[in-house]
Parts: structure tokens; sequence; C-alpha cells
């Protein structure tokens, strides 16, 4: 593995598998996790539960609370500069917005049914119901994202093949909404995701 390479950015659409996927991946690799979910719920002024990586409460408070994004990213970057350890980075938009020339960046596809039914899955493991509309709260949130980045920023967001290193998907790899199709379909996808990383590290 070669030295410099101490930096994996990773990004995608809302339940691609970023989160799940970095996390693993930081465990594997033996660097330290951060994610954008955990430095959101941190930075708004209403608790948020844990146990749930994405809730569509902390949406709505992104619109009403307009600064919210820039907050989040400006905070993301300074601990990126600041970790003395190596990192696996789960956001939106720091393949854009670190300009670090270490960094391996990668887009997480998933296509928008295999989306749904990650979605899904993440209410079934707290024992939550999931909303009859929840394929439209996540079209929505994807939706609302895209705008503002584009506003804030002028990203294109979406698997560029300028900006990404790594384009891999994961869309056939849960079959059902269930916790065991989910766990089986992230170890498998897991095994290849790992070497599609460490090829560029």
């Amino acid at each position: 593995m070669a030295a410099y390479r101490r930096l994996v950015l990773v990004s995608g659409f809302t339940a691609a598998g970023k989160t799940t996927h970095s996390r693993l991946l930081a465990t594997h690799l033996g660097w330290r996790y951060l994610g954008s979910s955990q430095l959101f719920r941190r930075l708004l002024p209403c608790h948020y539960p844990d146990d749930r990586e994405w809730l569509p409460a902390i949406d709505e408070r992104r619109r009403a609370v307009t600064d919210i994004d820039e907050a989040l990213d400006r905070r993301m970057l300074q601990l990126i500069k600041e970790s003395d350890r190596p990192l696996v980075v789960d956001a939106w938009l720091q393949p854009w917005l670190c300009r670090r020339t270490d960094a391996v960046r990668v887009w997480l596809a998933s296509d928008p049914a295999s989306r749904l039914r990650k979605a899904t899955v993440s209410f079934l493991r707290s024992n939550a119901i999931p909303p009859a509309d929840l394929d439209a709260q996540v079209n929505e949130k994807d939706s609302f994202s895209v705008l503002t980045f584009k506003q804030l920023y002028d990203v294109d967001f979406g698997p560029d093949p300028d900006i990404f290193d790594v384009i891999i998907d994961n869309s056939r790899f849960i079959g059902e909404a269930s916790i065991a199709a989910s766990n089986r379909g992230i170890a498998d996808f897991d095994q290849g995701f790992q070497r599609a990383i460490a090829a560029h590290l």
C-alpha cells in the first residue's frame, strides 16, 4: 500500500450504501471513519437519535436552517485537515470540495429501486415502520440536495468520471427489502468494494 494514500472520500445518492461500506472499509484498513450524518446531528439545534443514518426530520431541518450545509462542509474540511490519522470519509460533497491530492474519490452507485430497498431496511433495523411514501421522500431528498449543491458550489452532483477515481455499482446485491437479504448483499458487495479501493491505495 502506497503510504501517501491516506484519504478515501465516498459519495453517492441517498441510501446507496455510503455509510455502511465506508465504515466497513475504515475497519478493514484500520483507519478512522468520519461521516456527515454524525456531524449533521451535532450541528442541528435539536437532538436526533443515532440508530438510523437517514432521518426525514434532518432533511426538514436542512430546509429550515439555510446555512447548515455550508457549516457542515466547513466543519468536515476542518476535521479532514486536522486529522493525524488516515481517513475514510462518507460525505456527499467532499470529493469536490477537498483539494487534497492524496485522496481516492469514490462514487457509490445504486439504482432507485435498490436504494428504496436499502432505505426500507434502515427503518426495519431500528424496529420502525417505513413510511408509505418512502420512495417520494428519498427522491425529494436527492432533488433538494442536487439543487442546493448547484446553488452553493456550482457542483453537478453525480458520477463524474473527471472527479472520481472509482465508480462502483451495488444495485444488484440486495434483492428484497429484508434485513437478511441486506446482510447478505452487504457482505457480498463489500469484498469487491474493498478490492476496488485497494487498487488505488
